[in-house]
């Protein structure tokens, strides 16, 4: 975005200061803050475009979610994904934006120029060399995630400028860790980390939790995958939510729960709920053993799970459509 004029474009601290709401808004940016802020704009009335330079939203990896969201949120609102910024001109009263995509070359103009492509840690002009920190070749310290030690250094790092995972619960784990260890120096220990979670509330909301659908691929991982369409849910049909899809991870080898990629209606409660399972443990078994109550949402996870047991050979596929046990389920 080495187009965006550095004079005028908002972020998402300048927009809660705006007077009024203006006629339009291009938002660049697909991340949490693009879809959580673009959306909302939309819902207020506000002539909105999405920009994206790749096929993702929200950080999803999961292709067949990832499908399903460009699917839903295309429908929505306008979202150019795939796009690449030509020019913008500041006319004094507005933006034209100049961009080209798969369809060819496009221009528009906007009222207002919203930047949500993410933040780079502020650690220029800190000589961190002269404190024998590491840096990568991006010139961001390179840091050991379960000390928050910088290296070998007398040197601890947490929250937002790690560029890890920017989230409040997981700065708020790195602060005590780094804390700790500094207070501890040099007799440094790991500290304890979560089950990895976040949380886009846009509508329908995306969990992601767990190891993802890539770092499995990546690690080489065993690994197999159960999933339910809320299309079809019982639930999120009478409530006219039933958009979206769950899909969640299991271990061949072991039958443990890994992780999971969910865009679908109360997805920040079934993301809870399986970012606990993870994190204790929890096989698709034990998982299944737990209550389900009818008729709810989380019966929809209760016909991934199955589904993933069925794939993991631990069980028999579920019956399409049917969330019901008992007697006529």
């Amino acid at each position: 975005l080495g187009a965006l004029p550095h004079e005028r474009p908002d972020t998402n601290e300048t927009i809660f200061e705006w007077p009024d709401l203006p006629e339009s808004v291009a938002v660049f940016g697909t991340g949490i803050i693009g879809l959580e802020l673009g959306q909302a704009l939309h819902r207020l009335g506000v002539r909105v475009r999405v920009f994206g330079r790749s096929r993702r939203l929200a950080g999803i990896t999961d292709p067949e979610v990832a499908a399903q969201a460009r699917t839903i949120f295309g429908q929505a609102f306008p979202l150019v994904l795939e796009s690449e910024l030509l020019d913008i001109t500041d006319e004094g009263e507005a933006f034209s934006v100049r961009w080209r995509d798969v369809e060819g070359e496009h221009s528009e103009r906007f009222a207002r120029v919203l930047a949500a492509t993410g933040r780079a840690p502020n650690v220029e002009g800190l000589n961190l060399q002269a404190a024998g920190v590491p840096l990568d070749d991006q010139g961001l310290p390179q840091f050991d995630p379960l000390t928050g030690q910088c290296g070998d250094s007398p040197v601890f790092i947490a929250g937002d400028v790690n560029n890890e995972k920017p989230l409040l619960h997981e700065a708020a784990d790195e602060g005590r860790i780094a804390g700790d260890n500094a207070g501890r120096w040099p007799d440094v220990q790991p500290g304890h980390r979560r089950t990895p979670l976040s949380v886009v509330f846009c509508e329908p909301q995306v969990v992601a939790l767990g190891q993802s659908f890539r770092a499995l691929c990546e690690s080489g991982t065993d690994f197999a995958v159960g999933q339910v369409d809320f299309a079809d849910q019982g639930r999120a049909r009478v409530t006219r939510e039933n958009a979206g899809l769950l899909r969640v991870y299991g271990a061949h080898d072991s039958g443990r729960l890994l992780g999971a990629e969910i865009i679908g209606p109360r997805a920040e409660h079934l993301g809870h709920l399986l970012a606990w399972a993870v994190q204790t443990g929890l096989t698709v078994d034990d998982a299944l053993a737990m209550p389900f109550y009818h008729p709810v949402v989380e019966e929809g996870l209760r016909t991934a799970l199955r589904d993933l047991a069925h794939a993991l050979k631990k069980g028999p596929a579920p019956v399409p459509g049917c969330d019901i046990d008992g007697p006529g389920g």
